[in-house]
């Protein structure tokens, strides 16, 4: 199984030149003394990093003329246990060390809420909402967001209410924050710029401010909600792309299209509705931390997740269909004269506008689309979305409704209707990938035994089974297996080699197992799974 322990790094970057050459001879194996990784080895350093942009339109044409499945390649960023170590793409946080209610509200952070008054350093209309750029009394920079007038609380909840799952689910994404302002605490900086809205880029006046809060849902006391998503970390050097590498970082050697991580974000994306998932929602900066300047790769931008599209609610075909379909969908509209209605055409949607076009009737994981293809989706592996569908279901209803409380809707019922319709959807996951694989999983050695959990009992998809248990020694040099005669059950078998595999199955169904590697008759240091 493809993985980047800290002796591939190591020797990647000697290899360029990056690094002193390592002193430690070549070893040879399957598993090694750090086996299985949970954090990547320090980055190499970076150098010079030019600042890169993706054309929207651009993308979407490119992606659009590409939108069928992959052939199968194994992922690779990931350990001998088949899991995504921590690293400048990916943190593993909830799913593999509980969150509190606390922490999962606060999300990447909640302690630098915006304090007034505020410089407006940049204003863009975008179509029917704002975009400002401001410097708040602190002198930290945020981009601030509004709704549509007709649509309150939709992009706003979406942007906050995203940010923190995707924190949660293991990715870097910014520190959004819910504020109310007052138009009085806001003043054009010196040399700010308004763009957008038809005309050229030019000098931004007080009016132009006035302008962008007529289009702003208003409170009764004559205040404006608005999304604030603090300024990331570091230099902004453009987003990053779901295919191929980036030339200028060393540390980015595998393709975007094999990471577990953003080929598993699929099956997030699609719990969450997070149908713009894509390059130009992403962003790379370099970082500084222990005087070694790297890259990291942040999802952000989540105003299209749930029900919402923006500046208004999703049209109910986005999360289901291309806005390009494929040809053959195409012909079987044509054939049919437009009478073939998918079960998402069917579906009923809540008819509040601070929800908008979400629900979980109709929602199949399996199918769900972003609006345009994704290549790192499109190249997902069973097992990607087994790792990605164990993540969504650690989130308990609990937990699911505090970070839906932090999108502060006005009525109590549009947040349990969002909670509510993100547990069937859950469920939905879990039904669709936790019976396609033998769903067992954190392995460990107890009392001698090899001992798991069974996850697809855990929750609540299928009833206690039986197991076969086969038991080999493994030539780790050799990568060999020889069996054990006799070793039957989960106990650990005696013996003097290192390593021991124990292969589980199904006493029902044998086409799906797990093979588990052993060390020293305390360690789980592998996984191998057929399905």
């Amino acid at each position: 199984m493809a993985q980047v322990p800290q002796r591939v790094l190591g020797a990647l970057a000697a290899a360029a030149g990056l690094l002193a050459p390592m002193a430690e001879p070549a070893l040879a194996g399957r598993f090694y003394p750090d086996d299985p990784i949970a954090v990547t080895v320090a980055p190499v350093p970076t150098g010079a990093v030019a600042s890169k942009s993706i054309d929207e339109f651009r993308d979407f044409l490119t992606q659009s003329a590409k939108p069928e499945r992959r052939p199968v390649v194994r992922s690779q960023g990931i350990n001998t246990l088949g899991e995504v170590p921590d690293s400048a793409w990916y943190t593993n946080r909830h799913g593999m060390h509980r969150m509190s209610l606390d922490e999962l509200r606060r999300g990447p952070g909640d302690a630098r809420a915006p304090q007034p008054p505020y410089e407006v350093l940049a204003l863009r209309r975008d179509g029917l909402t704002a975009r400002l750029e401001v410097r708040d009394a602190a002198g930290r920079v945020y981009f601030l967001k509004t709704d549509a007038a007709k649509y309150p609380e939709l992009a706003t909840a979406a942007d906050v209410i995203g940010s923190r799952f995707f924190y949660a689910l293991g990715f870097h994404t910014p520190e959004n924050y819910l504020i109310t302002a007052f138009r009085a605490q806001f003043q054009p900086a010196p040399g700010a710029m308004v763009s957008g809205g038809g005309s050229r880029k030019r000098p931004m006046t007080s009016k132009d401010i006035d302008g962008a809060f007529d289009i702003v849902p208003r409170n009764h006391d004559a205040s404006y909600r608005m999304m604030a998503s603090l300024r990331l970390a570091g230099e902004p050097v453009g987003p990053f792309r779901f295919s191929g590498t980036r030339a200028d970082d060393p540390n980015d050697f595998v393709p975007h299209e094999q990471r577990r991580d953003l080929r598993g974000l699929h099956v997030m994306a699609a719990w969450l509705n997070y149908t713009d998932a894509s390059a130009p929602n992403t962003l790379d900066t370099v970082v500084e931390e222990n005087g070694i300047r790297f890259l990291r790769h942040h999802l952000l931008d989540f105003d299209s997740t749930l029900g919402s599209d923006r500046d208004q609610p999703k049209d109910a075909r986005f999360g289901n269909a291309f806005l390009v379909p494929p040809a053959h969908e195409m012909l079987i509209r044509m054939f049919t004269f437009g009478l073939y209605w998918e079960p998402w055409e069917r579906a009923d949607y809540p008819s509040d506008s601070t929800v908008g076009r979400f629900e979980s009737s109709a929602f199949d994981p399996e199918r769900w689309l972003t609006s345009y293809p994704n290549p790192a989706f499109l190249s997902r592996t069973l097992e990607d979305e087994y790792w990605a569908a164990k993540l969504v279901l650690a989130f308990t209803d609990d937990d699911i409704r505090a970070i839906v409380e932090t999108g502060g809707h006005s009525d109590p019922k549009a947040t349990e209707y969002i909670v509510q319709a993100l547990c069937q959807r859950r469920i939905r996951i879990g039904q669709a990938y936790l019976t396609r694989v033998l769903a067992l999983d954190r392995f460990r050695v107890e009392a001698g035994s090899i001992v798991f959990d069974d996850l697809r009992e855990q929750y609540g998809f299928g009833t206690r089974r039986q197991f076969r248990y086969t038991w080999s020694e493994f030539d780790n040099d050799r990568e060999t297996h020889s069996p054990i005669a006799g070793a039957v059950g989960p106990h650990l078998p005696r013996s003097n080699a290192p390593y021991l595999a124990v292969r589980i199955e199904d006493e029902s169904d044998s086409s799906k197992s797990v093979t588990v590697f052993v060390r020293d008759g305390r360690a789980v240091v592998g996984l191998d799974r057929t399905w």
